[in-house]
């Protein structure tokens, strides 16, 4: 045994007594540090599943902070990221009696920028965020109480669109500054996947260092595609718009400029289109007016040079020029360039087709060790898809720390028969919420639908609210905030929540809080999604299956974050309900069962006997 895979198996076989009951020692949690351990000694590129309630946390912290070397963690979302910078390493420090420094760093939108703030005078800018402001030491909108104005935040937040750099006359001061200086001096430090994608394509963002663990990992490759693409919107054109306005530039050159900018503002949602939904764009047929585009977004940045105080609104300009560039010369092979709407407004991106080939070559391969974990890895017991899909195929290592808990007592799985054809909208709405209305009536609530598109969640939002069950409140994702929509769920035992998207993972709901999970469909990527599409036909081209090697393992690694919401201690209990038939009359079917936890299949009826017998053993035996 090498010295730190020794050091590492120590300390979770012994070490864990000095947290007086804190942390017991837990078996796969061990095997895992120590697997991980012994990857940081030999160096290479490796890929850990490690099932809810193993710890995987403190198994890759351990470690990695035991080692002495500089290390970064990433992580898919700021949720997580807090939970790492204020309460796992602390507690890891206090385990090990190590000083060490850590630090967390966000993405550059996520700070306050003082020029922006300064400048708007609190024109339009809400008076919390104003006091906040004025007094934040960090410039972390994430430390703002209650649910800020969204909008407003935007306006004065962090950009690189209208950065001014060095010639900022806030620079000294900068809030974004500072955290990249703190994170520079760290021994370990917490990032996001996005920064740890766009950090790779500038210099001096993150620190030199020589083990990278990605927490979240099956995130990691839409973030990739996102950062690593190209994006053009009218909505580029408010930070051009505000920096004119809050200006102290003479009256009549800002009314001009303001003007040129409304107009420029124009002639991009000319270009973009109004109509909503999603397609293929072609910058080759729009070549003339990306072309116009860019001129006047150049020639609206040289009207404004000579001023030092639209300096950010230039430098925006100059960002939509290169833009509208950057679309006209994009190769076509390799990308895939699509018009979306996006907070109602649309937008052109453009993706890179396997953005894992980019995540090796520009990311991972600064690091001399790289280890990428998740609860979701593998499908049907192979990591193929996964590492694939993060340009990891010549992986050092692999691993699989299952789940401790035991499935098969704590849950049960029904696919009732006769269901609707996955395609039959109304009808698929009708089967779910009658399950959700039978479960919540006999558990009181503490049930939760997941839907796999926005029509079906309204369409069973309708039936809810036409028929609701005596004393339970529905709660409908888009009805509030994502947080505020969790904390009713979590203080209302009586509640029924339907979601869809962001509710399929990072949502944790222990306890008695959630009981009962519907899922109306298998996620399948949606094939009529120009990204989906385009990479499909790239691999029917190139002689492979699409289905088998992108639809099918995409919709597993979903489905099994979709059902990893129910059991999430080793007393939980509750009830999974999957109503698409083709779960159980196809031949993949037995593929997609395998990849699940091992819950305890049962028909509807014996579903409900256990909802029934988790009522009455929560209620002292008064279901």
């Amino acid at each position: 045994m090498d010295g730190l895979e020794e050091a590492a198996a120590s300390f979770f076989e012994d070490g864990l007594q000095a947290s007086g009951g804190r942390f017991m020692p837990r078996p796969r949690q061990t095997a895992m540090a120590r697997r991980i351990a012994r990857a940081i000694e030999d160096g290479g590129r490796y890929i850990f599943e490690a099932g809810t309630g193993v710890g995987k946390s403190l198994a890759y912290l351990i470690p990695s902070i035991l080692s002495g070397r500089k290390t970064i963690v990433s992580t898919a979302t700021l949720t997580l990221q807090d939970q790492l910078f204020e309460k796992d390493i602390p507690d890891a420090a206090a385990l090990l009696s190590r000083t060490f420094g850590w630090a967390v760093l966000k993405g550059r939108g996520n700070y306050l920028c003082l020029r922006k703030w300064r400048a708007s005078h609190g024109s339009e800018i809400p008076e919390e965020i104003q006091a906040w402001a004025s007094g934040t030491l960090t410039g972390d909108f994430s430390e703002m109480p209650g649910e800020p104005d969204a909008a407003a935040l935007a306006r004065i937040r962090s950009d690189s669109l209208d950065c001014l750099g060095s010639a900022c006359p806030e620079r000294s001061s900068c809030f974004l500054l500072k955290a990249r200086a703190e994170a520079r001096r760290a021994d370990l430090l917490v990032v996001n996947h996005h920064l740890l994608i766009t950090a790779s394509q500038e210099e001096d963002i993150l620190p030199e260092s020589e083990i990278l663990v990605v927490d979240e990992a099956h995130r990691l490759e839409d973030a990739a595609a996102e950062c690593m693409g190209l994006t053009l919107s009218a909505g580029m054109m408010l930070p051009v718009i505000d920096g004119i306005a809050w200006s102290d530039a003479p009256v009549s050159s800002k009314a001009s400029h303001l003007s040129s900018a409304r107009e420029l503002m124009a002639s991009i949602e000319d270009l973009l289109g109004r109509e909503p939904g999603t397609a293929f764009w072609s910058p080759l047929e729009h070549g003339r007016e990306l072309e116009a585009v860019s001129s006047e977004a150049a020639s609206l940045a040289a009207a404004m040079a000579g001023d030092e105080g639209l300096a950010g609104p230039a430098a925006a300009c100059r960002g939509i020029a290169a833009a509208c560039d950057g679309l006209m010369t994009l190769p076509s092979e390799g990308n895939c360039v699509f018009r979306e709407t996006n907070g109602g407004r649309p937008r052109i991106r453009a993706v890179p087709l396997e953005p894992g080939r980019l995540i090796e070559s520009e990311v991972f391969s600064l690091f001399p060790v790289v280890v990428a974990t998740s609860a979701t890895m593998s499908v049907g017991g192979s990591f193929a898809y996964t590492a694939g899909r993060l340009g990891l195929e010549e992986l050092d290592g692999e691993g699989d720390f299952g789940s401790p808990f035991d499935y098969a007592d704590q849950a049960v799985l029904t696919c009732p028969p006769d269901l609707p054809d996955p395609d039959d909208h109304q009808a698929l709405a009708g089967t779910a919420w009658r399950w959700g209305e039978e479960l919540s009536s006999v558990l009181g609530g503490r049930t939760m639908l997941l839907f796999t598109s926005n029509r079906n969640l309204q369409m069973t939002a309708g039936n809810a609210r036409s028929s609701p069950p005596p004393g339970l409140r529905i709660l409908v994702q888009g009805e509030g905030s994502r947080r505020l929509m969790l904390e009713s769920f979590r203080e209302d035992p009586r509640a029924v929540l339907l979601g869809t998207a962001s509710f399929w993972e990072g949502v944790d709901l222990p306890g008695d809080i959630l009981q009962a999970l519907v899922i109306d469909r298998l996620p399948f990527p949606s094939p009529g999604h120009p990204l989906t599409a385009a990479r499909m036909r790239a691999i029917d081209e190139d002689g492979g299956s699409s289905f088998m090697s992108l639809m099918l393992p995409s919709a597993v690694i979903r489905l099994r974050q979709g059902v990893g919401r129910l059991i999430r201690s080793s007393t939980d209990r509750g009830v999974v309900v999957i109503l698409d038939r083709r779960l159980g009359a196809s031949s993949y079917g037995r593929l997609i069962l395998r990849s699940l936890p091992a819950f305890r299949p049962v028909d509807p009826a014996g579903a409900m006997d256990f909802a029934r017998s988790i009522a009455g053993a929560r209620d002292g035996g008064n279901p």
